[in-house]
């Protein structure tokens, strides 16, 4: 077995054209030589020895199943840094929306209960009691923005406004109806219907 030496760039080379070949005892080589250096840096980054021993193993698959492109590697340090920093990234952004959908699964579980149906329709019910209480331009501006989608820009041009003065009255409108509705014992909505 070939023995890596930071210096010795031309064992390296041999290495790293063995490995492209298919050979796994200079691949093996260079997981011994690296192994730890990945770990580290991936420890860091994930702050889980399970996961970072994992992600670790995946980064040298990754390299071993794509070893063709070993033979244009001119410095393995830096090659393995950039496999190993986006397999992190993807691992992070998989969990990431894993985490958001599991979220999501559970927040519309619990928005089918019964009792949060009930108090759904009660805080809509309280919602539009305080959007009569709005100006005019506030009213017909907030409800082409949250109850018919438009964007300001739309409403800007459908009413003759500007677009800030569109802004404007929403901002008035939103900050009102947070306060209504949280004085009503509405705060969960008035969180996320305001969003």
């Amino acid at each position: 077995m070939i023995d890596i030496h930071q210096n010795d760039i031309e064992d390296e080379r041999q290495i790293l054209e063995a490995a492209a070949a298919g050979d796994e005892k200079a691949f093996r080589t260079l997981v011994e030589a690296y192994w730890s250096r990945v770990y580290f840096n991936t420890l860091a980054l994930v702050k889980s020895p399970p996961v970072a021993q994992e992600l670790t193993q995946d980064i040298f698959l990754k390299i071993w199943l794509q070893r063709e492109k070993l033979r244009e590697v001119r410095h393995f340090s830096n090659y393995i840094y950039v496999v190993g920093r986006n397999q992190v990234i993807a691992a992070l952004r998989k969990k990431i929306i894993e985490t958001a959908a599991a979220d999501a699964a559970a927040l519309r579980e619990d928005m089918l209960s019964p009792d949060l149906r009930l108090e759904g329709k009660d805080a809509y019910k309280m919602l539009m009691e305080g959007i009569e209480h709005l100006t005019p331009q506030q009213k017909l501006v907030f409800k082409l923005s949250r109850l018919e989608g438009l964007s300001h820009e739309e409403i800007a041009q459908q009413l003759g406004l500007s677009k800030n003065t569109v802004k404007v009255h929403m901002v008035i409108a939103l900050n009102f109806l947070r306060g209504w509705l949280r004085d009503l014992g509405y705060l969960t909505l008035a969180f996320f219907f305001f969003l």
